[in-house]
């Protein structure tokens, strides 16, 4: 039997997935996934451990947990259990959303560059995804995008708040500009709030009692340090979680990512204290950098930088020679990590974290 015989949906085979390993997930040498950079207090972390038992890897996880969870996000927001849904990363959640709202002529709608799963997962249940890129700017055009909106009339919306990868950061009166259009079209709209810890600004949760057709994002992955757990969850009014929730699996979430999850809530002043941390770090690290590098600081747990006069590859080198993970523009290979009003591809960026500019690369690099 050949592939031309087979049935499936034909489209499938215009999407591409990467999957690339990486080459260290160690202690402040992670810096390409946005994730927490530096482990755990050790008692703290060894607190958890002593939870764990057989029967979180014998048995299927307990839906009660999984509510007690819920309660436990929701309350943070001053919402309720009915207002999540709990899936294995934001990524799924989003995943999700667009299985909900996607079908074959329908539109999906985003700013780019943006986290490209928002394309594959709308492609990938017979959307088509519109892409609105910044103009030569790093200022993102709002009245640009509506303007797609409307012409579009998509089935759905995804705004990241702060912006990835660059890392702006929109106010509520700015987003309620889309949100309002949407709402009149009957459009859901998404709130991608996965950096929303580390931004000078609010999330967008408080207009979900008044925005039926909103929903936000959010992840253990990024200010909570939980990547490897796999959470995320979606937040929004009880009727459109009610129609989200038919998507989910029959278990998302593993015992021990429930467990860590409620751990992480529980005991949330550490948390806290890493993320107040790494935005000192960042900024400082920026400070530092900008005496010979071009800097675009950000509010996300990530920065972007370039060497002033040269093409980035003396400090590629130095970050390279260090063992680290880290994203950039690489001439060789022809992969471009480029910033909007700026011509040059070679960019770096650079997951950071607390204590990060006093690491002996960022002494060596300036």
């Amino acid at each position: 039997m050949t592939n031309s015989t087979l049935k499936y949906n034909k489209w499938i085979d215009s999407i591409s997935r990467l999957f690339i390993p990486r080459p260290s997930t160690e202690e402040n040498k992670r810096f390409d996934m946005a994730e927490r950079t530096t482990s755990f207090p050790k008692t703290y972390f060894q607190n958890f451990i002593n939870t764990i038992s057989q029967e979180d890897f014998i048995t299927y996880p307990n839906y009660n947990d999984y509510e007690l969870l819920k309660e436990k996000i929701s309350s943070r927001d001053s919402l309720n259990a009915s207002n999540v849904y709990l899936s294995t990363g934001s990524g799924a959640c989003i995943k999700s959303v667009c299985e909900m709202t996607m079908r074959n002529n329908t539109k999906i709608v985003s700013p780019v560059p943006c986290y490209p799963m928002y394309n594959i997962y709308g492609r990938l249940f017979g959307g088509e995804h519109i892409g609105v890129p910044y103009d030569d700017s790093l200022i993102y055009d709002l009245e640009k995008f509506i303007s797609v909106i409307k012409s579009s009339q998509p089935n759905l919306v995804i705004l990241s708040n702060p912006f990835s990868p660059i890392g702006e950061y929109k106010t509520k009166d700015e987003i309620l500009e889309v949100l309002d259009y949407c709402r009149e079209a009957n459009t859901v709209m998404l709130v991608d709030e996965a950096y929303i810890d580390f931004a000078d600004g609010d999330s967008m949760v408080s207009l979900i009692k008044d925005y039926d057709n909103l929903l936000i994002s959010r992840t253990f992955s990024k200010a909570f340090g939980g990547a490897g757990i796999r959470l995320g969850y979606l937040l929004g009014s009880t009727n459109i979680i009610e129609k989200v929730t038919k998507f989910q699996l029959t278990y998302p979430l593993s015992n021990v990512s429930v467990k860590f999850g409620t751990y992480l809530l529980d005991n949330i002043d550490v948390v806290d204290d890493y993320v107040e941390r790494t935005i000192q770090s960042r900024n400082s690290l920026c400070d530092k950098l900008e005496e010979k590098y071009d800097v675009i600081n950000s509010n996300t747990n990530s920065i972007h930088f370039h060497e002033k006069n040269s093409d980035n590859s003396q400090t590629i080198k130095t970050l390279l020679k260090h063992e680290l993970a880290f994203k950039y523009g690489d001439m060789k290979t022809g992969t471009p990590v480029k910033i909007p009003g700026d011509n040059r591809d070679t960019w770096i960026r650079l997951s950071v974290g607390a204590g990060i500019e006093e690491l002996k690369f960022v002494k060596e690099l300036l």
